[in-house]
């Protein structure tokens, strides 16, 4: 499974619409995602580990209630099997809610 399979099948249940990079929908809720690949797990000259530094983004309207969600959001995350536990960032501003959930994930194969 892909890392954005896994991405998709934890926050779908919770958050419907799931895009990588760019919404170009019209939900008022959404999630995005972006991720930088790196190697890792370096033995005999050579990476044997893609280590994954990801950032999921949620975005809701600024009179939304986000905490309960956002614990459920973090804990669909670290039950990903792979995953770390998530770092979250409020990014908020005047137009709406942004939290930013970073987290590392390593998979075998460079």
């Amino acid at each position: 499974m892909s890392i954005d399979d896994k991405l998709r099948s934890a926050i779908k249940p919770l958050v419907a619409e799931i895009a990588p990079d760019l919404y170009l929908g019209n939900a008022e809720e959404y999630c995005t995602y972006n991720y930088t690949e790196a190697p890792d797990g370096f033995g005999d000259n050579a990476a044997h580990v893609t280590r994954y530094l990801v950032q999921l983004h949620w975005f809701l309207p600024l009179k939304r209630r986000p905490h309960p969600k956002k614990k459920q959001l973090k804990r669909a995350l670290a039950a990903v099997r792979g995953f770390t536990a998530p770092i979250v960032t409020n990014a908020s501003d005047d137009v709406g809610q942004h939290y930013v959930f970073e987290f590392d994930s390593m998979e075998g194969g460079f």
